[in-house]
C-alpha cells in the first residue's frame, strides 16, 4: 500500500483475504473447506487505485508488460516501478464487467415485467475521492452522464465517514438493457465504481385486521423518562388504542401526510411488538416511550409500504440517526438519550455476498461513534426451494409429520446458497436476529401445512441464514418470529415449497383500521418480528442495567460501554438447545462442519433472558465493563463458589464478551480491533471441572464482535485449589491504524449449580468479590505478547 502511494497512486480500496485465523477449534479439529472459501476471486487480494491522468495509466500498463516480459529494471526513473510490480500478479483497468453488478440484468428484466411503462431506477456507487473538490464535482459528473443517456438524478448522498458517494438515477429502459449487456455509456463511466439495482425494502400488504377484544388501558400521559429505544421503520398509527401516549414520532424524510393511516402496517406492528410483545402472550407492556423515525412510505401507485422510491435508503437511515443523536441543519438532537435502534428493514435486492455493504458500514460506524446498539433483521427468504424427498404435493401433504419436518430441514440446508441474509445484516457491531417457528396462536387451520413443531425451537421457513463477514457468526441470536405455514407445488418429479402466512397464525399485533377504528389487530410473521421482540428484551434489560450502574454510583446512559454491556446481556442466555441437537444429527460431515452449518441457522441460539434479569439462589451473574487497546490484557479473578467445591453436582459457567470495533471501510479485513476471552496461558482451558457444550466452533466465534461460551461439567473440584476462576480479556489491533484506539467491551459471567444449594451463590461470591475489588482506574493492565 505504501509503495503504491509513494508511486503516485490514490488509494481507493482493497479486497483482502484474511487467512491469519487458521487454527484449531476447541475440539482440536482443523478447519474444513466450505462453500464460502470456493467463491470467485476469494483467493486473491484486490487493490483499487487511480492515477492522475490517462497518459500516466497507459505508461504504467506499458511498463507492466515490460516487467512481465522479464526486461531488466530501467536505470531511469521508470525503474522505481519494478519494486512495486514485485508485489503484484496483474494490473488491469476497471472494466464494464467489474462495473456492472452481476445481478443487474435480472433486476432490469424483473422491473420491466412489473412496470413496463416506467423507467428503471438504479444506483451508481462512485469511487470515493480523498480530494473534497473532486467529491464536490462528482454530482455534476453524474448529471452530465444522465444528460447523455436521457436519464435523471433522483438522489445523491455523500457520507465521508464510510467513504461513500452514490446517486440514485432513473434510466430509459433501453439504456438499462444496454447496461445489462455490459454496453452503453454508463458501463464505461470511469468515475463510477459500480452500477447496481436500487436498494429497496418492501413490506407485504398482509391480511385484513380484526377488532382487538382485549384492549389495554391507555396511559393518561406519556412516560416522562427520556426514550432509550428508537424504531426506524414505517409510520405507526399513533392514536391506536395500544400505542396512544406510548410513542414519540420525529419526522425527517417521511411525513404523516405521505402515508395514509390505513396503510401504516409495518411500523404499527413493530411498535406494538416492542411495547407489548405478542399480544396473545399477555405480557405487561413497556412503560417507557418509544422513539420512532419513519423511513417507509406508501406510494399511491403501490399496494405495499416501502422505502421511498426516490430516495437512497442509506441516506435516510443516516439522516434519521443523525437527527436523533446530533440534530440536522443546526437543530437540536431529537433524542440523544437513545441507545438501542430497532432496524427491521433490509435491502431486498442485496443478499449478503462476502463483502460488507455500504449500509452495513454505516451501521457499524454509527454504532461505534455514538455508542449505539442496532438490532437488525436477518431478512426473509421467500423464494421456493426444492424438497426432493417427495415426488408430488399429495405425498408431501400426507407425509408423517416428523418425517416431513426432517425432509424440510434437510431441504433448507441444501438450498442455503439462495437463502443468505439480506444487507445490512452483516454489520459486525450490530446484533442480527433470525426467526424461530413459534408464536401465541394455537392449532393448525384447515388446508395448510404446519411444517415444524413449536417445541424444538427450529427457525421458521423464511428465516435467512449466515454466515457473516469473514464467516463470522451471523445471525448472532434467534427469537420467535411466528409460525409460517408451508405451501407447495409440483415440479417435474419433486416438490417446491415456500413459506406462507395465514391470518389465524402468527404473532398478534396492533394494526391500522378503516376510518375511526383504532383498536384493530392482526397476525404476522418474519425476522422483523423477531427483531422487534429482541428490542423489547433490550428495553427490559435497560431497567436492570440502570439499577446496577446506579448501585455503583454510575450513570449507565453516560457510560462509554452502555451499548456493548447491553449486547452482552442480550446474548448471555443463548443456547442451541433441542434445535441444535436435531440439526447436529441431521447434517452431514465432521463435527466442525456440522457446527458451522448450525451456526448459519441458529447463531448462538435463542436467549433465555430470565437467566439474566431474575435472581436465583443457585445462579449468580457478574458483569464487567471497560475500554481496552491493542496488546493489552485485562485480568478478572472470580471466586469459585464454595458450593461448587468437593462435589460432583452439574455446574455451568457462561461467558459472554461483546465489544464495539472501529472499521476500515476500504479493506476486506474491515474490523479494526479483535478481543478474546483467554485463560492464564492465553488459551481457553478455563477450568478442569467443565467443558464446552455443543455450540459454534471457536474460530467462527472469534470473527465478529460477540463471543459466547457455555461450559458444563461434573468433575470433582478439590478443596484447597486456586480458589478463583480466571478470565482475561485480550485486545489485538487487526491493522496498525487502530493500535492506539480504545474500544469498549462488556463481559458477563454466570456461575450456576444444576441443583439448589444450601448456600446462596450470590451471597457467597458477592462478599468475596467486594473484598478483592479493584477499581478500573487503579487496575494496571498487563501487556502480553502479540
Amino acid at each position: 500500500m505504501s509503495a503504491a502511494r509513494d508511486a503516485g497512486f490514490e488509494w481507493l480500496g482493497e479486497d483482502f483475504v484474511d487467512d491469519a485465523d487458521e487454527e484449531e477449534d476447541e475440539d482440536g479439529q482443523g478447519e474444513e473447506t466450505t462453500e464460502d472459501e470456493s467463491a470467485p476471486d476469494s483467493g486473491q487480494n484486490m487493490l483499487y487505485v487511480t492515477m492522475p491522468s490517462m497518459r500516466g495509466l497507459q505508461k504504467i500498463l506499458s511498463l507492466w508488460k515490460q516487467y512481465k516480459a522479464g526486461n531488466t529494471k530501467p536505470k531511469t526513473d521508470d525503474g522505481q516501478w519494478w519494486p512495486l510490480f514485485s508485489y503484484l500478479s496483474d494490473i488491469r483497468t476497471w472494466s464494464p464487467k467489474d462495473r456492472v453488478d452481476p445481478g443487474l440484468s435480472l433486476f432490469v428484466d424483473k422491473m420491466m415485467r412489473k412496470f413496463p411503462d416506467r423507467p428503471i431506477r438504479l444506483e451508481l456507487d462512485l469511487w470515493f475521492r480523498s480530494d473534497p473538490d473532486l467529491r464536490e464535482a462528482a454530482a455534476g459528473y453524474v448529471s452530465e452522464l444522465m444528460t447523455l443517456v436521457e436519464g435523471s438524478v433522483l438522489d445523491f448522498v455523500t457520507i465521508p465517514a464510510i467513504q461513500y458517494q452514490a446517486a440514485l438515477v432513473e434510466l430509459p429502459n433501453q439504456q438499462a438493457l444496454l447496461l445489462g449487456s455490459l454496453e452503453g455509456p454508463l458501463s464505461t463511466a470511469d468515475r463510477v465504481m459500480r452500477v447496481r439495482p436500487q436498494s429497496l425494502y418492501t413490506s407485504e400488504s398482509g391480511d385484513a385486521a380484526k377488532q382487538n377484544l382485549n384492549v389495554r388501558a391507555v396511559p393518561p400521559t406519556p412516560d416522562e423518562r427520556p426514550p432509550v429505544v428508537a424504531l426506524l421503520d414505517g409510520y405507526p398509527v399513533e392514536n391506536h388504542a395500544l400505542l396512544r401516549n406510548r410513542l414519540r414520532v420525529s419526522e425527517v424524510d417521511v411525513h404523516a401526510v405521505d402515508v395514509p393511516v390505513v396503510r401504516r402496517r409495518h411500523g404499527t406492528a413493530m411498535a406494538s411488538l416492542i411495547l407489548h410483545g405478542d399480544l396473545g402472550d399477555g405480557v405487561p407492556p413497556i412503560d417507557r416511550v418509544l422513539q420512532v423515525v419513519p423511513i417507509l412510505g406508501a406510494p399511491q401507485n403501490l399496494a405495499e409500504e416501502c422505502t421511498p422510491p426516490g430516495k437512497l435508503p442509506i441516506g435516510m437511515v443516516y439522516r434519521a440517526v443523525m437527527a436523533l443523536v446530533e440534530g440536522l441543519d443546526g437543530t437540536a438532537p431529537q433524542a440523544e438519550s437513545v441507545v438501542v435502534i430497532n432496524h427491521s428493514i433490509c435491502d431486498t435486492e442485496a443478499p449478503f455476498s462476502q463483502r460488507a455493504s455500504y449500509w452495513a458500514k454505516l451501521l457499524d460506524h454509527l454504532s461505534h461513534r455514538y455508542r449505539l446498539l442496532f438490532i437488525v433483521s436477518a431478512g426473509n427468504s421467500l423464494e421456493p426451494f426444492a424438497v426432493n424427498a417427495y415426488v408430488d404435493c399429495h405425498t408431501f401433504e400426507t407425509a408423517d409429520t416428523v418425517e416431513r419436518q426432517i425432509a424440510l430441514l434437510s431441504a433448507l440446508d441444501k438450498s442455503k446458497a439462495s437463502r443468505v441474509m439480506l444487507s445490512p445484516a452483516e454489520a459486525i457491531n450490530a446484533l442480527t436476529v433470525g426467526a424461530v417457528h413459534g408464536d401465541s396462536s394455537t392449532g393448525v387451520p384447515a388446508g395448510v401445512i404446519d411444517p415444524f413443531d413449536t417445541v424444538s425451537g427450529v427457525t421458521n421457513l423464511a428465516s435467512s441464514i449466515g454466515l457473516g463477514l469473514n464467516r463470522a457468526i451471523k445471525p448472532e441470536i434467534v427469537e420467535q418470529g411466528g409460525r409460517q405455514m408451508a405451501r407447495s407445488d409440483d415440479d417435474s418429479g419433486y416438490v417446491l415449497a415456500w413459506a406462507s402466512e395465514h391470518p389465524d397464525v402468527g404473532q398478534l399485533t396492533a394494526a391500522p383500521g378503516i376510518g375511526v377504528l383504532l383498536d384493530q389487530v392482526r397476525r404476522s410473521t418474519g425476522t422483523s418480528n423477531a427483531t422487534a421482540l429482541t428490542t423489547r428484551a433490550a428495553a427490559r434489560l435497560v431497567d436492570v442495567l440502570e439499577e446496577v450502574f446506579d448501585g455503583n454510583g454510575e450513570d449507565w446512559l453516560e457510560s462509554d460501554t452502555r451499548a456493548v454491556v447491553l449486547k452482552a446481556l442480550l446474548a448471555h442466555g443463548c443456547a442451541w438447545g433441542a434445535a441444535g441437537d436435531i440439526l447436529y444429527e441431521l447434517y452431514h460431515g465432521k463435527a466442525l462442519r456440522k457446527k458451522e452449518a448450525i451456526s448459519r441457522v441458529l447463531g448462538y441460539g435463542r436467549p433465555d433472558h430470565s437467566r439474566v434479569s431474575t435472581a436465583h439462589g443457585s445462579r449468580i451473574t457478574l458483569l464487567a465493563d471497560d475500554k481496552i487497546s491493542h496488546n493489552i490484557l485485562h485480568e478478572y479473578k472470580l471466586p469459585i463458589p464454595r458450593a461448587m467445591i468437593s462435589n460432583r453436582e452439574l455446574r455451568r459457567v457462561v461467558v459472554t464478551l461483546a465489544w464495539s470495533s472501529p472499521i476500515d471501510p476500504l479493506t476486506q479485513r474491515y474490523r479494526g480491533v479483535r478481543l478474546e476471552v483467554v485463560d492464564r496461558n492465553g488459551k481457553r482451558d478455563f477450568w478442569k471441572g467443565i467443558k464446552r457444550i455443543l455450540a459454534p466452533d471457536g474460530r467462527a466465534a472469534r470473527r465478529g464482535t460477540l463471543q459466547h461460551l457455555v461450559f458444563e461439567g461434573k468433575n470433582l473440584i478439590q478443596a484447597g485449589g486456586a480458589g478463583d476462576f480466571f478470565l482475561g480479556v485480550q485486545a489485538m489491533a487487526e491493522m496498525t491504524a487502530f493500535e492506539k484506539v480504545e474500544v469498549p467491551y462488556g463481559l458477563a459471567v454466570t456461575l450456576e449449580m444444576g441443583q439448589p444449594v444450601r448456600t446462596d451463590l450470590f451471597t457467597d461470591v458477592e462478599a468475596r468479590v467486594r473484598a478483592k475489588r479493584v477499581d478500573v482506574a487503579q487496575r494496571i493492565p498487563t501487556r502480553v505478547r502479540s
